[in-house]
């Protein structure tokens, strides 16, 4: 399974890039996972308590699953970490797309309006740019920035080539890596 993170400002274009990039996966054969991060304080999947799922986890069930026809839903009673959510993906998908989440050492696309809200969000996982400030720059400190909406395969094409296949303990290699100030996005 190979993962990689769609991160960036509000309303900077980070689900449409995601959008047009599971479906070019999904075109070229792939089983494509997705995680996006909420940033809602207060949200709640299950926040009706009247609900059966709710009564269960109110009852003090520390994982609840709702196991429906066509759907399976588990809730934690609390955040779990990125790296034990990308677990729950490794035998059902091929791809996993982290929309928003920036808590896990992963590839990185990043979505912007503007070069300061580039340089807010940099970091030296960083391999591709899109979103709305792809229609105004070619690349940035090397990095090429595609537009997702306007040239789908040649993104896609960039991600198979630079996104790496994802090891659960691959963020401890973190401190490594800024050690020898070795440029991660350069690794594959």
């Amino acid at each position: 399974m190979r993962a990689f993170a769609i991160c960036g400002i509000t309303n900077s274009g980070k689900t449409t890039t995601t959008e047009h990039i599971i479906r070019e996966l999904m075109v070229r054969g792939y089983r494509v996972g997705s995680v996006k991060y909420i940033h809602c304080d207060g949200f709640e999947m299950d926040a009706d308590p009247e609900t059966d799922t709710r009564r269960h986890r109110t009852a003090g069930s520390q994982i609840v699953s709702a196991h429906a026809k066509g759907e399976t839903s588990i809730m934690f009673p609390n955040r779990i970490s990125t790296e034990k959510l990308l677990n729950f993906y490794q035998e059902e998908c091929d791809w996993v797309v982290l929309e928003g989440v920036s808590d896990i050492l992963v590839p990185t696309i990043v979505t912007a309006h503007t070069e300061e809200d580039l340089r807010m969000k940099w970091s030296d996982m960083v391999f591709c740019v899109s979103g709305r400030i792809s229609s105004e720059i070619d690349e940035y400190y090397g990095v090429p920035a595609i537009d997702a909406t306007k040239d789908i395969i040649q993104m896609v094409d960039h991600i198979e080539d630079r996104v790496y296949h994802w090891q659960p303990d691959f963020n401890r290699v973190r401190y490594l890596i800024n050690s020898l100030q070795y440029p991660a996005h350069t690794w594959r």
